[in-house]
């Protein structure tokens, strides 16, 4: 059997699981909430002192077990399904750490300052592929922060510039500074 028609098939049968315990959910709210109402009637009447079908008692709470036993059973079944069809296809990743765009927002004079000093330093091509770099990370950060929050990923770009300033002439040392200062406002270390 070929890959795609055993992940074919592992689909249908989460889908088969996901529309069974749809179907139960549907009647076993009726039939249970009937069985429990038997089974306390059963228990106020012994209380009252009256007699009671033990035999009934017993097959009532025995149906009502079975039926939630078997709906946790499939639903745990469904889950294990999915969670490895997830883990699979490769789609369980950890979702990135946000940043408050009020953050960034704020920090976005001070980027613009460093971006400015960088593109004043020392005209060599790699200099100017970093400010070229730091302008254009710039501009994303500007349109994603008005719109929601930005990720981690989205900031990876300032950090990398940072990182590659250091231990550059002292004509940027300005530049590094600045764009340090509005990394730690980002970071909510001011």
């Amino acid at each position: 059997m070929s890959q795609e028609h055993d992940h074919t098939l592992t689909l249908y049968t989460l889908h088969g699981l996901a529309v069974a315990l749809r179907d139960r959910a549907d009647c076993n709210t009726e039939r249970a909430e009937a069985l429990l109402v038997q089974i306390e009637d059963s228990f106020q009447r012994q209380l009252r002192g009256e007699p009671i079908d033990l035999g009934e008692l017993l097959a009532a709470s025995e149906t009502a077990a079975a039926d939630f036993d078997t709906s946790r059973r499939l639903s745990n079944r469904l889950r294990r399904g999915a969670k490895a069809l997830a883990v699979e296809a490769g789609t369980l990743v950890t979702l990135p750490r946000l940043v408050a765009p009020e953050r960034v927002l704020k920090a976005l004079p001070t980027l613009s300052d460093a971006a400015a000093t960088l593109r004043r330093a020392v005209p060599r091509a790699r200099l100017v592929l970093m400010a070229q770099e730091l302008t254009a990370a710039l501009g994303s950060l500007a349109l994603a922060a008005s719109q929601r929050p930005v990720t981690e990923e989205e900031l990876a770009p300032l950090r990398a510039i940072f990182a590659r300033l250091d231990g550059l002439p002292q004509a940027l040392t300005g530049a590094r500074e600045r764009l340090g200062a509005a990394l730690s406002e980002i970071d909510g270390e001011e």
